[in-house]
């Protein structure tokens, strides 16, 4: 690896201004064709997973990597992955030109109008938007303030359902990396058309009868306020670290279902960062609390899904390790998956990647489906990696809101069947 890259790299993290700009970044995307060249992939990915954005990570032959990388090192990464007869390509050539553009639609209808589906939204439109919702559909919708982050904002969810008691449990969230914006557009997408479609549809009135559905639109909300207004690609939340240039943990390696193995790093600069203990952050901490206080009080939860982008990916556990044997009830999940992604096909002709976590995508431990499934109970727990595969990324444009929150409210519909199916009153 040439020294000047190495030194160079080191100091790419090294501050982070107020205000985070990526003029001519561009996001290469790389791809191994033979198990020589995965490995030295590997050996790259482990020495700049603390120097590089990784957006997309890789672990086997023909899985492409995708990272973002600053102009005053690019032509040196190029000629390093020439010298190794490593294939790339430019996938996205001005990080900061595409945020700018994805920025533009969102500014101009916030000016002139009220809450728009059609848009991305900031943390207090978002929870001005759950209140003004469950107030709208009160006769099936109530908020709950589940917990408080690291910088006091409230984490808010909606509960979903006919008001009885007696019936099990069914969760999503979104928001849990705080750049990836479609995820929690899409839960509040979702949200709406579950309640409007209440007394209409038969599917989402047996789906609402039969289980109480808590939708949690953003876990991560310190993180996604600063991805607004300093930093556009921050992933974590906002946890002060013993390194004080490094800011924040990764919520998706903090749950405390095999914590600190493969996929987590215990270095606070990396984004990976699995925090200092398991459940370390009050975002989760608050979070499993309530969900397991739910569980204690009578309440069987039997899906437990977190929304992600991008990749299209619809995965199950086990996301800790690829070396160990699917769970039991994976052929399960996997039938269920796979018509929820048929459904969700139907529609746009979107295609998902459809298996177990860390088999079809990585390894990543105390992450939620292991969680989700290994304590929390629920047969069917998913992670699910929206839109799109890459020529956007983290920056997909408002224009793929609509479409992907109808397709993905479809495969929801098709979960929901299956559930009423298996479980119904």
């Amino acid at each position: 690896m040439h020294a000047l890259l190495i030194l160079a790299l080191i100091t790419l993290s090294a501050s982070t201004p107020s205000q985070v700009r990526y003029d001519g970044y561009e996001v290469l995307r790389i791809v191994p064709r033979s198990e020589d060249q995965m490995q030295w992939m590997e050996h790259f990915e482990e020495t700049f997973v603390s120097k590089l954005d990784f957006w997309r990570m890789s672990h086997s032959v023909n899985q492409p990597l995708d990272v973002m990388v600053p102009p005053r090192y690019q032509t040196e990464l190029r000629e390093l992955l020439e010298s190794r007869g490593i294939g790339f390509s430019v996938h996205i050539e001005d990080v900061q030109k595409l945020i700018e553009e994805s920025m533009k639609s969102s500014a101009g209808v916030r000016a002139v109008s009220g809450f728009d589906y059609n848009t991305y939204h900031t943390y207090e439109e978002l929870m001005q938007w759950v209140t003004n919702f469950v107030s709208e559909y009160s006769n099936i919708a109530e908020e709950i303030v589940v917990t408080r982050s690291v910088e006091g904002r409230d984490i808010k969810a909606i509960k979903l359902g006919r008001k009885s008691s007696g019936k099990p449990g069914a969760f999503m969230q979104g928001g849990i990396h705080a750049r990836e914006w479609i995820s929690p557009a899409t839960m509040v997408n979702v949200a709406k058309k579950l309640a409007e479609s209440y007394g209409s549809d038969p599917d989402v009135t047996a789906m609402l009868d039969s289980f109480d559905w808590y939708i949690v639109p953003c876990l991560n909300v310190d993180g996604y306020s600063y991805s607004w207004t300093n930093d556009r690609m921050w992933r974590k939340n906002r946890q002060v670290t013993s390194k004080r240039r490094c800011m924040g943990v990764d919520l998706n390696r903090n749950y405390d279902y095999q914590w600190g193995g493969r996929g987590a790093s215990s270095n606070e600069c990396d984004e990976t960062y699995h925090g200092p203990s398991p459940m370390s952050e009050p975002e989760l901490s608050g979070l499993t609390t309530w969900l397991l206080g739910l569980k204690a009080a009578g309440q069987p939860f039997h899906m437990h899904m977190d929304v992600h982008a991008y990749g299209q990916y619809w995965l199950y556990p086990w996301g800790y390790s690829a070396l160990v044997p699917l769970p039991p009830e994976a052929g399960d999940m996997d039938t269920v998956a796979r018509k929820a992604t048929s459904s969700l096909a139907n529609l746009y002709g979107t295609s998902y990647l459809v298996g177990g976590s860390a088999k079809a995508m990585y390894a990543a431990s105390g992450a939620s489906e292991d969680w989700g499934f290994g304590t929390l109970g629920a047969k069917y727990t998913y992670v699910v990696e929206l839109r799109d595969e890459g020529r956007y990324g983290f920056l997909l444009p408002e224009f793929q809101i609509q479409p992907t929150a109808e397709e993905t409210f479809e495969a929801i519909k098709e979960l929901g069947r299956s559930l009423v199916a298996e479980y119904g009153l």
